[in-house]
Formats: C-alpha cells, sequence, structure tokens
C-alpha cells in the first residue's frame, strides 16, 4: 500500500508538472507561392517545440479537425483575430502563425572554354509569430531564411524535395532558436551559470553553426552551451558539412576547417 501511494504521489507529482508548461497550437502557414511547405514547416516548427519541452504542444492534426468542423481556412490567419478564435476554440494559451515569405529556385548554365556547368540556387524564407490568446497581443515575431545551391552537369528534378527539406529545417531551427532565447518564452529554472562560453571559429569564415541540431548562429564568436557532450556541427553553402562530438568544457575553443566537395565537370567535346 505504501508502495502505491508513493507511486501515486510522483503521478500526480509529474501531471502537475506537465499541467504548468503554457499550452501552443502551430497552425498552417500562409502563402501566396504554390508550395507544400505550408504544412510541412509548422510540422518542423511544432516537432522543434514539443523537444523543447518547455510547451504543451496541441496535437496538429486535431487542429486541423477544428479547422474544418468550424470552418477556418488557413488564409484567414493573416488576421490576428481568426488565430485568437482558432486558439479559443482550441483551449490553448497560445497559437503559432506562419507566412512562407518567398520560396523558389534558379538554374543557372555557363558554357566555355569547352566546359559546361548547371548550378540550382534554392531560397527560402518564412516569418511567424506567437500570439497570446486570452489578450490577442503579439508577444513574438521573426522572419528567417535559407538558401542553398546544387552544382552538377544535370539537373534533377528530384532534388526539389531534399532541397526544400534542408532549407525549411534550417529555417525552422532559426526561427525556434530565436523563439526559444526570447525571453518571454526563456525556461525561468534554466540557471545562466551552467552555461560555459565556447568560441567557435571557421575557415572559412562565418560558417553556420549548429548544436545538437539547434541553429546557433555564425562562426566566430562565443556560443554558450551546457556542460557535457554535443554534436556540434558546422556548415557553409559549397562545402562539406564539418561535424564532431565535443566534452564542453571550461576554456574549450573550437575551429573548424571545411573543405570544397569533389565536383565533376563534363566536357564538351563538340
Amino acid at each position: 500500500m505504501k508502495r502505491l501511494t508513493v507511486i501515486l504521489l510522483m503521478l500526480s507529482l509529474s501531471a502537475a508538472r506537465d499541467a504548468e508548461l503554457p499550452s501552443i497550437a502551430v497552425a498552417d502557414f500562409t502563402s501566396d507561392l504554390h508550395t507544400t511547405l505550408t504544412h510541412g514547416l509548422p510540422d518542423m516548427v511544432a516537432d522543434a517545440l514539443v523537444n523543447s519541452k518547455r510547451f504543451d504542444v496541441y496535437e496538429r492534426g486535431k487542429l486541423g479537425t477544428i479547422m474544418k468542423e468550424q470552418g477556418f481556412q488557413a488564409s484567414g490567419f493573416a488576421d490576428p483575430q481568426t488565430a485568437v478564435a482558432l486558439g479559443k476554440v482550441a483551449g490553448v494559451h497560445y497559437i503559432l502563425t506562419g507566412q512562407i515569405i518567398d520560396y523558389g529556385r534558379e538554374v543557372r548554365d555557363f558554357n566555355g572554354y569547352g566546359v559546361h556547368t548547371r548550378t540550382t540556387f534554392y531560397r527560402l524564407k518564412a516569418g511567424v509569430k506567437v500570439l497570446d490568446v486570452k489578450t490577442g497581443k503579439v508577444l513574438f515575431s521573426r522572419n528567417d531564411g535559407a538558401e542553398e545551391q546544387l552544382t552538377g552537369g544535370n539537373y534533377a528534378y528530384d532534388s526539389d524535395s531534399t532541397m526544400d527539406s534542408k532549407l525549411a529545417q534550417e529555417v525552422s531551427d532559426k526561427l525556434m532558436k530565436a523563439l526559444l532565447d526570447d525571453d518571454t518564452f526563456k525556461d525561468k529554472q534554466e540557471s545562466a551559470s551552467t552555461l560555459l562560453p565556447v568560441k567557435i571559429t571557421s575557415e572559412p569564415d562565418h560558417a553556420d553553426v549548429e548544436v545538437d541540431g539547434v541553429f546557433y548562429g555564425n562562426a566566430g564568436g562565443d556560443v554558450k552551451l551546457p556542460s557535457g557532450l554535443h554534436l556540434v556541427t558546422v556548415s557553409l553553402p559549397g562545402y562539406e558539412k564539418w561535424s564532431k562530438k565535443v566534452l564542453v568544457r571550461d576554456g574549450l575553443s573550437i575551429n573548424a576547417t571545411l573543405t570544397k566537395p569533389d565536383v565533376r565537370i563534363e566536357l564538351d567535346h563538340k
């Protein structure tokens, strides 16, 4: 009986902690552009919020059901009142809406000196807003973008979905890093004294830095990380990714040297 009482107490305490988490719903993004990322990008954002352990994230499937039942249209989320109304029906504290601002690709061919190369440039830019459902106030607003390029002799259309996913993940990481670092949503129990400064540099300079899959900015300065083992990834378009597990400790300095991938060039023998 005593053991059962202890187990029930532990479960009740766990439930109480979960209940203390602010609830948030992530709506489909809006866009004037033709792209499936209006659904795919918010899925990534929702996953990041779940993994942050700071929010009780409303299931996106249930949110879609509510939208159909109540006649909500994703295009209406440009109006904050529509987003707030959906948030009230879902019974959440916050609702996150977003927009695909820019999306596309451009193919450039070069022919000269007997050499033919084809480079495809991909781009994505998105913005998010977090609204307080009770007050209708915008608590957070942020735009971020990402670009990638693919060089090869022949352009393959099946690479589009791969690059879309890569760009979406980069943009999601940037947006969620900014949101979780915002004072409004910072974990009050997180102690700054447990974070250690780590100097990260790269060759070439200013490469993107990710730690455990979260974007931390550009190389060339200090980032603050909790002690322990972490996966550090340094990347720059046109270069191979540098990735290594490191033990974060006082005085740690990391320099990542990036290398160019092997590029096959087709020679025109005509």
